[in-house]
């Protein structure tokens, strides 16, 4: 059977005022994966480190499962109002997530998190969210 996600992509920014490794723990306090950076530079030329990391079906849904069960009811809702067009975009505040606690937030200093869904499998992410976290519950 397919597992019903296609794919988790994640990733946050550490400019150029930033320990980079304080911005990975962080991305990786989100989720747990292995990380490509890029360099970049900013509109003045600053550079801006970019972290990111793509899981593709069972184990994105694992990385999923791990987000959902450490949200507290409020975030949790929150972070359903991010669904669009069967996905879930959701930005998590990067200062608490390297504190390890995952706080929806809607700035710019963010760890950000998408995740997709097979359309065949999944035809309500709402609902299919709801009843991962109800499962995760027992």
């Amino acid at each position: 059977m397919s597992c019903p996600t296609s794919f988790l992509y994640a990733r946050a920014y550490a400019h150029a005022t930033e320990d980079v490794e304080k911005v990975v723990m962080a991305v990786r306090n989100v989720v747990e994966a292995r990380f490509t950076t890029t360099t970049a530079r900013g509109h003045h030329g600053n550079v801006i480190i970019i972290i990111e990391a793509r899981l593709e079906d069972c184990e994105a849904l694992e990385a999923l499962k791990s987000v959902i069960s450490r949200l507290d009811d409020v975030e949790f809702t929150l972070m359903l109002s991010g669904i669009e067009e069967g996905r879930l975009y959701v930005k998590f505040d990067k200062q608490q997530a390297f504190l390890g606690v995952l706080r929806v937030a809607h700035g710019d200093d963010v760890v950000y998190l998408e995740v997709r869904t097979r359309s065949l499998v999944v035809r309500d992410v709402r609902e299919f969210l709801v009843s991962l976290r109800e499962a995760l519950k027992t």
